[in-house]
């Protein structure tokens, strides 16, 4: 568990107290998920909040029969539905497991809790809020260019969706068929 909260804790520039990290903690429940195993369904009420301990988690949305990924969530990555959480909606995404994973989950009501009975807490939550913020931004900087140089860059700053994540989902990701995804790696591989 303390390297779980080595890992939580990078994920934003406030520190939680190890005190305070540690009555976190014990609100926590392990789901363990098999590859390609999906926690948050999309059109279903999930409400609560979850931590990557181990693995890759997708974050996808689906368009008529196309599953589209839009993020990858890694050790210590907070991940719930926003719908969900916030205005009891069924969720509009899914989560899936990309390899064998384990997350962590906190109850809504719990999660509340400690953000109404802690200041600390509360901004904590707002760091890693804000964390959130601009790592969307900075997707949008480092994935930019043509599909070969943004999936060197995907090579680069994510090493580990890379050896984890299917190629089915990293070309979703990069919003190209699988067969194109192919290509690219041959390229890349015979230096073209």
């Amino acid at each position: 568990m303390e390297e779980f909260k080595r890992i939580l804790s990078l994920e934003a520039p406030f520190q939680l107290s190890d005190e305070m990290m540690d009555i976190f903690c014990a609100s926590m429940e392990e789901v363990k998920l098999k590859r390609y195993e999906v926690l948050v369904k999309a059109g279903v009420v999930d409400d609560n909040v979850y931590i990557v301990k181990s693995g890759v988690m997708r974050r996808a949305y689906n368009v008529g029969d196309r599953t589209i990924t839009k993020s990858f969530a890694t050790k210590g990555s907070v991940i719930l539905s926003w719908h969900s959480y916030l205005m009891s909606k069924p969720s509009f995404t899914i989560f899936e497991a990309c390899c064998d994973s384990v997350v962590m989950r906190v109850s809504k009501a719990r999660f509340d809790e400690l953000i109404a009975t802690s200041h600390e807490f509360s901004r904590w939550v707002l760091s890693i809020v804000q964390s959130t913020l601009y790592l969307d931004e900075f997707k949008s900087s480092v994935l930019s260019g043509d599909v070969k140089e943004r999936y060197i860059s995907l090579i680069k700053n994510r090493p580990e969706v890379m050896h984890d994540v299917p190629l089915g989902f990293i070309a979703s990701y990069l919003g190209i068929t699988q067969q194109h995804l192919s290509r690219i790696r041959k390229q890349i591989a015979t230096g073209k």
